[in-house]
């Protein structure tokens, strides 16, 4: 009968020598901490990504002085026109006293740029085939859904979706008309190549 008895108790007190043992390791080893059940090591919190600038990439930037047709426009404000997450085209705009004169530019490997000036449409929310801007009778030359989005000083107050309508003639005389929330903004004017217009970087930079 002692025997029995000093057997058990031989054996209990192994157990608790070993899980006192693993319980030391387990205190000692920092990583086995930051171990969750199972045996995977804890994945590092995800920082959120910094916001794109929707006009990385493209030849203008707000703040830089353009000179075409003998004037300088100071791109103050921008609409970006935005398909699927991509900038597609950017009006950019100019305050000249009451009026906001536009340079739209597009996406590398396109350089030309529409030299525009403000002027009244009336369209309805989806941008018809042809419509008549300044005057003339245009013809849409592309219509696209996209997401806006105002940067810097004196756009308009477009939604965060529209539709985006260029529109031309035979000539160079083209078009842009944004119609968004119910509203319609146009702007029409001619297509500069690109020994036409000049660059001049931001105002007040040597």
């Amino acid at each position: 009968m002692s025997l029995l008895v000093i057997a058990v108790t031989a054996a209990v007190a192994a157990s608790l020598g070993y899980l006192a043992s693993r319980r030391k390791e387990s205190v000692e080893d920092p990583k086995a901490l930051d171990k969750p059940a199972g045996g995977k090591d804890k994945e590092a919190p995800k920082l959120p990504q910094p916001a794109r600038d929707p006009l990385a990439g493209l030849s203008f930037a707000l703040g830089d002085v353009v000179s075409a047709e003998g004037e300088e426009r100071w791109l103050a404000g921008a609409i970006a026109v935005r398909d699927r997450g991509e900038t597609s085209a950017a009006v950019m705009l100019a305050p000249e006293g009451l009026t906001l004169q536009a340079v739209v530019v597009f996406p590398p490997p396109e350089r030309r740029i529409l030299w525009l000036a403000p002027v009244e449409v009336v369209s309805p929310p989806e941008p018809p085939a042809t419509l008549e801007i300044g005057g003339d009778a245009m013809t849409r030359k592309s219509r696209l859904p996209v997401n806006l989005e105002r940067l810097g000083q004196g756009a308009p107050n477009v939604g965060a979706t529209g539709i985006f309508a260029t529109y031309e003639t035979g000539s160079r005389e083209v078009a842009v008309v944004i119609t968004s929330e119910g509203k319609t903004f146009a702007w029409s004017g001619r297509r500069l190549e690109v020994d036409e217009y000049d660059n001049m970087g931001r105002a007040g930079d040597d």
